[in-house]
């Protein structure tokens, strides 16, 4: 992923973790992404276009002033915003592979927090859904929202996967 040296280290770490589940990379060495645990969450990708959390981190909690689990992760954006998260998580599991949004994290007092999150597909039963594995990374200044609670999202950038060409295609090119 071009520029991933920006990344928070707790980011790249769950990024290595996330190549590691889909091939595309060697296993991590143990224990590097534990601090993560209490900044993850999963959601599951419904049919009817919600994305329901199916669990939230301690960390997250603290953050967002409450347990979101159940809660449609789709409501944290705006239309034009959540369009692009849906592009980004299409992107993420076509590649089968992590993908990265920088966001502002805007609390119910206007106050601003940088983040980046990132969604890694899971491999789970099909009873379970489409899942997959998120990490918030606060990118520093927590200390400033002061108790005020995170309420919306706002996106920054999106650091899709590369594309990969669909298995038993093959490209070709004629140059007439």
């Amino acid at each position: 992923m071009l520029g991933e040296e920006t990344f928070h280290p707790d980011t790249r770490a769950l990024l290595a973790y996330g190549r590691a589940l889909a091939g595309a990379a060697a296993a991590p060495k143990k224990g590097g992404a534990d601090q993560v645990l209490e900044r993850l969450f999963v959601i599951e990708r419904a049919k009817d276009g919600r994305m329901p959390i199916r669990t939230f981190g301690k960390d997250l909690v603290a953050l967002f002033g409450r347990d979101f689990k159940e809660h449609d992760f789709a409501r944290f954006f705006l239309g034009p915003d959540l369009a692009l998260v849906n592009a980004l998580i299409d992107a993420s599991a076509a590649a089968g592979e992590p993908a990265i949004a920088r966001v502002t994290a805007v609390t119910n007092c206007a106050k601003l927090l940088g983040a980046e999150i990132l969604l890694t597909p899971l491999k789970v039963d099909h009873a379970l859904g489409n899942r997959f594995l998120g990490l918030f990374q606060p990118l520093g200044g927590e200390t400033f929202l002061d108790g005020a609670t995170i309420q919306l999202l706002r996106l920054g950038s999106l650091h899709p996967p590369a594309a990969k060409a669909p298995k038993g295609m093959r490209l070709v090119v004629v140059n007439d």
